[in-house]
């Protein structure tokens, strides 16, 4: 759902509040929407959060480990390509094919 629709609907619920009261339905409408509200900003924040790659003056890498595991995880910000497992590259693996392609050329 759309987070501008969803304060649309907080905003309303909150002015008839005041103005007249809401019944029960009006109220676990009202709560629905907030929950919504608030699950839609934990997921922005977190989000935010995981691309985070800290580095210092030199150049270093100075993320925390936990943070570096959730993005190798993601394969955000190359962390998939740090291990020596994770290899070949598809570069790598392009070139093969290439060398594989000419060498039956040549049979």
């Amino acid at each position: 759902m759309d987070i501008n629709l969803i304060l649309q609907g907080i905003n309303y619920y909150a002015r008839k509040e005041k103005m007249y009261g809401l019944d029960e339905r009006e109220l676990a409408l009202r709560q629905e929407l907030r929950d919504s509200y608030i699950q839609i900003i934990r997921l922005s924040f977190q989000d935010q959060i995981e691309h985070v790659k800290i580095v210092d003056l030199e150049g270093n890498d100075l993320t925390p480990e936990i943070l570096k595991g959730i993005q190798r995880g993601k394969q955000l910000h190359g962390r998939h390509l740090e291990s020596k497992n994770d290899l070949p590259t598809k570069m790598e693996e392009f070139l093969a094919k290439i060398e594989e392609f000419d060498s039956e050329d040549i049979d």
